[in-house]
Parts: structure tokens; C-alpha cells; sequence
């Protein structure tokens, strides 16, 4: 009994030390430190920074603003994750990545995106379509903010962005199903073209309204040579254009020749649709001056061998043919590589224009020796003395086939059938083998000498 009295009496002081005792606290929060492993604090931490490495057809204010991310977001994975997702859902990327690190202020972190940009860009066009490039540009803008002059051609990106064209169209009533095809424009230009899924129609015939300086006639038989029976591509045909009707236009000194517009419509007579091109012809540009820049020749040789007419509407057939000629008074120099390039100089207020042409010689190449094929004994002296070339010399690139022909026109050698030089340079030692061919022609006696072999 006595024991049981002093458990009682103990239990009830120890509620009453307990009921004074205060209550106990939580332990304060810690203060959000850089882990060890290198992993962001998922609750505390900011991006002060972010930065972008790998961006060569986009800036990186294009690449954050895909991303969705911005300065004072949490570091967190999950944040990472659908930054990825945002940015490769553009279809403007291969591959996404980050790292992080401390920031040189403590509470925060400078982040760096990783991309890898598709290898290859291509320019992009409609064709076929009711729609201006303008309106198309403003659309594919507005649905794919990454879009520039130039787009990676991924299958999945040109998919949506057909669909994009063919809701536009849709809104306007036009049942059209869009599709993007990388196809060749002219020779070497290979683009992404937004059109109808049905192949393009070929050229039928092409028109021409407008003009007046040029007979529409000769436009169009300068045109049909190489458009028609092609399928129409506005680009290639607008090509052809600038290689063929421009040129034209050019050489009457209409040097700001444009063409507007170009009406299709299916042909009437034929399978295939007719072209009608509307040409502005503009005023004549007259030839104020012309230099020729990186030559040895004196100006009056350039000149002599130009016959460059200043002061005339220009023709740039003429100045073309022209610097053909002191190209060719060059290599007879011994300048075999000599070039040059051409840019031109408008006053559209005088209507004048200047040209300056920058000429590459390369280097000098001289003769060194000459070998004779298809001769005798006898023969083959007396053409070396006739070669008037001496080792050393600056070649003459003219001069072989001249040599040639005047052996022929003066009646050297008897019985001469076909003749030929070969022009061998050596790149190492700037010196030129030159090897003269010779073969014999039909015999007017051959047929004689075997009647008179049968008499006897």
C-alpha cells in the first residue's frame, strides 16, 4: 500500500512539471545552400542568368523565349523538362539540353542551355496557292514565331506548317489540300515549296503584255526554248525570265526591266496552262563610264581591243563581248587564267550608269617546249623553223591555232588532212608544253598512180 501511495504521488508531480515544462519547438528551416551533387534546391532556388551555347541560326533571346523560361523561375527539374519540350516542339532544333551552376551572388543559379541546330536550312516559297507571300509569311509567323528567310526541312515541321496554310485558306472558303515538298529550283537552288498536293502543270505557251521596245514575238520564242513543256514553278519561270527575256532587255539598255506579275491559266487548245507575263520596260540607261581595274594593259589597249560606248544607251551584249576581247589580249600574255568580275553602278535620277570591272590575271605562264606528232624527217624541221615562239617567251594562248591555220591557208604541206594543238600548262613551274598534231589528207594522185599500176 505504502509503495503504491509514492507511484501515485511521483505520477502526479510529473504531470505537474509537465504541464509547466514549455512546449517543444520545430526545428527552423535551413537556409537553401548549393547541394554537393550539383542539383538545384527544388523549393528556394532562382535563375539569376540564363545563357545559351550552340545558337548559329537564331539568337538566344529566341532560343529563351521558345523555352518559355525566364530569370527568377525555380531551378527545378520539372521546369527543365517542359523547357525541352517547348523548345524541340518548334521543330527549329535537334536536341536540348542544361547545366547549371552557382551564381556569384549566393541564393541563385546561372543556367546554360544546350542546342543543336539542324544541319541544313532551306529558303521556303508558295506556289499555286490564292495566297501573297506576305499573307503567307504573316500566318507561318504568327503559328511558328521561330520562322525566318530559311527553315530546316523536317518532315514533321513542314506537315504543320502546310496545316497552318490550309487552315488559312480554309478561312477564306478555299478547299485545298497543302503540302511542303523540298524540290530543285532552277539548277542548283534546292527550297521548300508550300502548294497543292497535285503536281504542277506544264508550260503550254507563254504571253507577253506590256512591251514595246521588243517584239512580243521574240519574247516568246525566246521563252518557249526553255520553258515550254517544263512544270510551272513560279521560281523557275521567273528564272527563265532573268536568263533569257532580262538579258533582252539589257542589251537595249532597259536595265530596270521588271515583270510584275504573271497571270496562269489553263490553256484552252492543249494539256498544260499558258503564262501571260506583264513587262515593265523602264527608261534606257545611258553608259556614263566603264573602268577596267587590275591589268598591265594601258588604258587605250583595254579600250581599242573594248570598243566601250560612252555616252551611248549602254548594251551590256556589247560590254560583254567587249571584255572578251581584253580577256583574250591578256592571255596572249601569257595570262591563260585571267578573269574578272563586273559590278555595275545605277543613277536612277540621271539615268546613267558606271561599271567597274575588277580583273584577276593570275599568274604568267611562258612557253616551254614543243613536240610534233604525224610528220617526216623532212617535214618536221621545216615547221619548227616556221614556229616563231621561243622558250621563255609569255605564251601566246592565240597563237597555236593561228600557227595552224596559217600552215593550212598558205599550202606548206602536201596532202594536210586534220590538225590539232594541244596546250599543256604546268601549274608548279608556270611553263606550257604546246603538241602539234598533224594528219595526212586523201591523195589527188592516189587514184591515178593506181589506174596506171593496172596498165602496166
Amino acid at each position: 500500500m505504502i509503495r503504491m501511495k509514492q507511484l501515485l504521488a511521483l505520477v502526479t508531480v510529473a504531470g505537474l512539471l509537465w504541464a509547466q515544462a514549455p512546449p517543444a519547438r520545430r526545428p527552423a528551416p535551413r537556409k537553401p545552400v548549393p547541394s554537393q551533387t550539383g542539383e538545384p534546391d527544388p523549393l528556394h532556388w532562382p535563375i539569376k542568368e540564363i545563357r545559351v551555347e550552340g545558337a548559329k541560326a537564331y539568337t538566344p533571346a529566341q532560343v529563351i523565349q521558345a523555352s518559355g523560361m525566364k530569370v527568377g523561375d525555380m531551378a527545378t527539374k520539372a521546369n527543365f523538362e517542359r523547357a525541352r519540350d517547348r523548345v524541340l516542339a518548334t521543330g527549329f532544333f535537334e536536341s536540348f539540353g542544361w547545366r547549371y551552376e552557382p551564381a556569384p551572388v549566393p541564393g541563385g543559379f546561372i543556367v546554360t542551355f544546350e542546342i543543336v541546330e539542324p544541319a541544313t536550312f532551306l529558303p521556303w516559297a508558295t506556289e499555286r496557292l490564292p495566297l501573297e507571300r506576305a499573307e503567307a509569311q504573316a500566318r507561318l509567323k504568327r503559328d511558328f514565331p521561330m520562322l525566318e528567310e530559311k527553315l530546316p526541312p523536317t518532315e514533321g515541321l513542314l506537315g504543320r506548317m502546310a496545316a497552318s496554310l490550309q487552315s488559312l485558306l480554309a478561312a477564306k472558303g478555299v478547299t485545298e489540300t497543302v503540302v511542303g515538298r523540298v524540290s530543285l529550283v532552277g539548277t542548283d537552288q534546292v527550297t521548300v515549296i508550300f502548294g497543292p498536293k497535285t503536281a504542277p502543270p506544264n508550260v503550254a505557251e507563254v504571253r507577253f503584255t506590256g512591251a514595246r521596245v521588243i517584239d512580243p514575238r521574240y519574247l516568246m520564242k525566246a521563252m518557249a526554248e526553255v520553258a515550254i513543256g517544263t512544270p510551272y514553278i513560279e521560281a523557275n519561270f521567273r528564272l527563265f525570265l532573268d536568263n533569257q527575256i532580262r538579258a533582252m532587255y539589257e542589251a537595249v539598255g532597259r536595265l530596270r526591266v521588271t515583270f510584275p506579275k504573271l497571270t496562269v491559266e489553263p490553256s484552252k487548245t492543249v494539256k498544260g496552262v499558258v503564262v501571260t507575263v506583264q513587262v515593265e520596260e523602264g527608261e534606257p540607261y545611258v553608259l556614263d563610264k566603264i573602268e577596267v581595274r587590275g591589268t598591265s594593259l594601258p588604258p587605250e589597249d583595254i579600250q581599242e581591243q573594248g570598243q566601250f560606248k560612252t555616252g551611248e544607251v549602254v548594251s551590256f551584249s556589247d560590254i560583254g563581248r567587249g571584255l572578251i576581247r581584253v580577256m583574250d589580249q591578256l592571255k596572249q600574255e601569257g595570262y591563260m587564267k585571267a578573269s574578272y568580275k563586273a559590278l555595275r553602278q545605277l543613277n536612277d535620277e540621271k539615268k546613267t550608269v558606271a561599271v567597274f570591272v575588277d580583273v584577276d590575271p593570275g599568274p604568267q605562264y611562258r612557253f616551254g617546249s614543243l613536240i610534233i606528232k604525224g610528220l617526216d624527217l623532212e617535214s618536221e624541221p621545216t615547221m619548227r623553223k616556221l614556229w616563231a615562239m621561243k622558250p621563255g617567251d609569255p605564251f601566246k594562248g592565240l597563237y597555236p591555232d593561228t600557227y595552224l591555220k596559217q600552215v593550212r591557208d598558205r599550202g606548206i604541206l602536201d596532202n594536210l588532212g586534220d590538225t590539232k594543238a594541244e596546250i599543256a600548262p604546268n601549274d608548279k613551274t608556270l611553263l606550257v608544253t604546246v603538241t602539234l598534231i598533224f594528219k595526212g589528207g586523201p591523195d589527188p594522185d592516189a587514184e591515178y598512180r593506181k589506174r596506171q599500176k593496172q596498165i602496166q
